[in-house]
């Protein structure tokens, strides 16, 4: 039996994209750099992020530029393509099982948002 679990914590390099399945299913993709130290060097690896049906919404909803998130999921897998330039790439795309907002709660207090729905905070 094989079990992979992978949980990642960093910053969205920019505003969720959401697209719809030919099966109605919703998707949010976005992109989150993890940063490390190596030595005197901060090293960053990004991530590609697929979330789909509920977690999409979330994302599309509560994620922007810059928001602090924790990433659990499972799935990695490494896309290679050839960048604008010509050189060889690769990227890691993960699958989403749970998204965890770490960002704080909106400046004005609130946790919920007008319509009642609980904001994950």
């Amino acid at each position: 039996m094989a079990y992979e679990r992978i949980i990642i914590v960093g910053n969205l390099g920019g505003d969720p994209t959401t697209n719809t399945t030919k099966d109605g299913q919703q998707v949010a993709n976005f992109s989150v750099a993890v940063n490390r130290k190596k030595g005197n060097t901060k090293v960053t690896t990004w991530y590609r992020v697929s979330a789909w049906s509920a977690n999409a919404e979330l994302a599309q909803k509560y994620l922007k530029k810059g928001s602090r998130v924790m990433v659990e999921g499972s799935g990695l897998r490494a896309n290679a393509y050839i960048d604008q330039s010509g050189k060889a790439q690769a990227s890691l795309v993960l699958n989403a099982d749970r998204i965890i907002f770490l960002d704080s709660a909106p400046e004005n207090g609130a946790s919920s948002s007008e319509d009642g729905e609980q904001i994950p905070f």
